[in-house]
């Protein structure tokens, strides 16, 4: 017996084939709740009026979950995220033309871009943090090993011969010590290895 997906329950049960299909939104919901006080923030931003900006919100949250499957996981979701706001505010704006605008396509292009920089930043924040932590883990070997290369900016040749290494044996320990922070931090971060 061949197995049916939730599409093939289109035309007979709609709530049958919602209720399947759930499966495929399951990363859904972590990256949304992540990015949903930046998206409000963003569609505030644009929109004035309270009540339009709640409507506006709660469609674009129905459009992201509706087309999760075309969100490409190697861009940040945020990004996506205000892509589509934006679209839905200009749809909106189009919709209400009597409406004043508070901000133009331009202001809003401009403003879409900021959040995506204070994303980025937050990011590189978030990693700095868990090497710095992961760094703290390290024996006192690695981590002085770690710091002479990348602080200090010592010659290789140099902090092996005061390590007492070849220099072949100091690049095989910097390389897994390297690969030890990566792990860690990945691990902190809740990244895949």
């Amino acid at each position: 017996m061949e197995k049916k997906t939730c599409q093939d329950y289109a035309d007979s049960d709609k709530e049958l084939q919602t209720i399947l299909c759930m499966s495929d939104h399951d990363a859904f919901l972590p990256l949304f709740l992540a990015a949903q006080s930046d998206l409000r923030a963003f569609i505030g931003a644009a929109v004035r009026d309270t009540v339009t900006r709640e409507d506006v919100f709660q469609e674009v949250s129905m459009i992201l979950w509706k087309k999760f499957d075309l969100y490409d996981p190697a861009r940040p979701f945020g990004a996506w995220a205000r892509g589509i706001a934006a679209r839905k505010i200009l749809e909106d704006r189009r919709l209400r033309s009597r409406l004043p605008e508070s901000c133009t396509p331009e202001a809003l292009e401009m403003l879409s871009i900021g959040h995506g920089r204070e994303e980025a930043e937050s990011a590189w924040q978030d990693r700095e943090k868990a090497l710095n932590f992961c760094l703290e883990l390290l024996p006192e070997r690695s981590a002085r090993l770690i710091g002479d290369r990348y602080h200090k900016d010592m010659p290789a040749d140099v902090i092996a011969l005061d390590a007492g290494l070849s220099l072949e044996a100091f690049y095989q320990t910097l390389s897994r010590v390297r690969r030890q922070l990566r792990e860690c931090v990945q691990r902190r971060l809740g990244l895949p290895s």
